[in-house]
């Protein structure tokens, strides 16, 4: 593995991704709830006939999963449906609500009565297999996630035209811990998962190392002077800036709250020819030169 470190001690990097990360949950009471698993993807798709941003979001905890769809634009209309699903309601496995958006009427269509999930151990709430959730508007369908695909578009609009794909565009994870922080992650929305572990070291002079599938990508001394930063990480034919900012990790007290530290993951493609279907990190990239315009966000929230 090749690093390149590309930043001073405490420039903060420029986010490097369309859509910053600019919705992160509040702090309930100055707490954030440690047993809920929470994730979303971000993709920019055509709904109702603008480009407009979907979030889907899922959570889960000791009783219940749940997911939600929300979708904004530069117009300013915006509509959210959210739905729990219980282990004892079964009839909410399946279904589909209406929502209205800027005048029209837009469907979130679902199907997860055979929804394969992660493992407890993974921390990650959404679906690894077996179910659909489809954004449909106007005839088009603009937004279908999971594996059952075709039962989707049959199910949203039968008649309808194949819409233009919707663009991944970010994934926000959260993860909790004292000294150690491991997450199950994905570098690209549609990627393999990646085991990455963040560990905090020392008292005066504080130090952090940045795992990735078991291979210390990054390592910073004197956390406390270089609480923001980033580092290129080479691994093999593919390529990820990986971006930090640890400041209230550190500073922000008492009187600042429970905020996290924020990691960034950017998966760069080196070469089009060089990349292909076999390189782990990029799996499911588009082989062209440069940043994929997606980004990992990973939260990580200390615990007491």
């Amino acid at each position: 593995m090749h690093t390149q470190r590309v930043s001073g001690e405490q420039a903060g990097p420029a986010l490097p991704c369309e859509i910053a990360a600019d919705d992160m949950p509040a702090a309930r009471n100055g707490h954030y709830r440690p047993g809920k698993a929470v994730t979303a993807s971000v993709y920019r798709a055509k709904v109702a006939g603008h480009s407009r941003v979907v979030t889907v979001s899922w959570s889960r905890d000791l009783l219940s999963h749940a997911f939600a769809v929300a979708i904004s634009g530069a117009d300013g209309a915006s509509a959210e449906c959210r739905v729990d699903l219980r282990p004892w309601q079964f009839w909410r496995r399946a279904g589909s609500r209406r929502v209205e958006l800027g005048g029209a009427t837009v469907r979130v269509l679902w199907d997860l009565r055979r929804a394969r999930w992660h493992g407890a151990g993974a921390g990650l709430p959404d679906p690894r297999g077996g179910y659909y959730v489809a954004v449909e508007a106007g005839g088009e369908v603009a937004l279908v996630l999971g594996d059952l695909r075709k039962a989707a578009l049959r199910r949203a609009s039968p008649s309808a035209p194949p819409a233009l794909a919707a663009v991944p565009v970010a994934r926000r994870e959260h993860v909790f811990g004292r000294r150690r922080f491991a997450a199950k992650a994905r570098f690209h929305d549609q990627g393999a998962v990646h085991d990455v572990a963040i560990d905090v070291g020392g008292e005066d002079d504080m130090e952090m190392a940045i795992a990735i599938d078991g291979e210390e990508a990054v390592a910073v001394k004197h956390l406390q002077w270089k609480f923001r930063g980033n580092q290129s990480v080479t691994f093999g034919r593919a390529k990820v800036e990986v971006y930090w900012d640890v400041h209230d990790w550190l500073f922000a007290g008492a009187a600042g709250g429970a905020r996290p530290a924020l990691f960034i993951f950017r998966p760069i493609v080196l070469s089009s020819a060089s990349v292909g279907a076999s390189t782990p990190l990029l799996a499911g990239v588009d082989g062209a030169a440069g940043a994929t315009g997606f980004c990992l966000y990973l939260y990580a929230w200390k615990l007491d």
